[in-house]
């Protein structure tokens, strides 16, 4: 595919992410609002809401992960790569480690599936909205494998730019 095609559908893919992020996050605050006017202003209460905010706060969290990847806010060890000898070393250092994170998120992915399709098999249901069980289990595998593309998007960045335009020629 061109280059200009992979960008539009990165392009959309980041977007999805937010939204779906923004929802979630703008949905779980208006039902737990909710939840506490009619439990203290009522006394009754909706019988889905902590189960449905609860899923909404975990996809919220495994989707901005993927977003933080791509925003380069994950966690990284800065102060060990500033101090190794050459850029070159730096960057290799650098897609090393942006390699394994990406090779984990990869397993989890992985495992994430397998998880998926027994739950899937057994039937079971969430004990509050009465839902299949694998629908809201099926964030973990979609969500990592989000996080392994932007690992891997990382990856080629650091490899296809020159080491000293990375990290600027500079020893700490």
């Amino acid at each position: 595919m061109g280059h200009k095609v992979m960008t539009f559908l990165n392009t959309i893919l980041s977007r999805l992410e937010e939204i779906i992020v923004t929802v979630a996050l703008a949905v779980g605050a208006v039902l737990t609002f909710i939840e506490v006017v009619l439990r203290y202003g009522f006394g009754a209460s909706l019988a889905f809401t902590h189960e449905l905010v609860i899923y909404l706060l975990i996809l919220t969290g495994f989707i901005g992960s993927s977003i933080g990847v791509r925003e380069k806010t994950h966690i990284g060890v800065d102060i060990v790569v500033q101090h190794l000898p050459s850029v070159k070393l730096q960057k290799i250092v650098v897609v090393g480690g942006l390699t394994v994170c990406a090779l984990f998120c990869v397993i989890i992915a992985y495992l994430g599936v397998q998880h998926v399709i027994i739950l899937f098999n057994l039937g079971q249901v969430t004990p509050e909205m009465e839902i299949p069980v694998y629908i809201p289990k099926a964030i973990v595998p979609l969500a990592f494998s989000l996080m392994t593309l932007r690992f891997i998007q990382e990856i080629i960045k650091y490899i296809r730019i020159p080491a000293k335009d990375i990290f600027g020629g500079k020893r700490v």
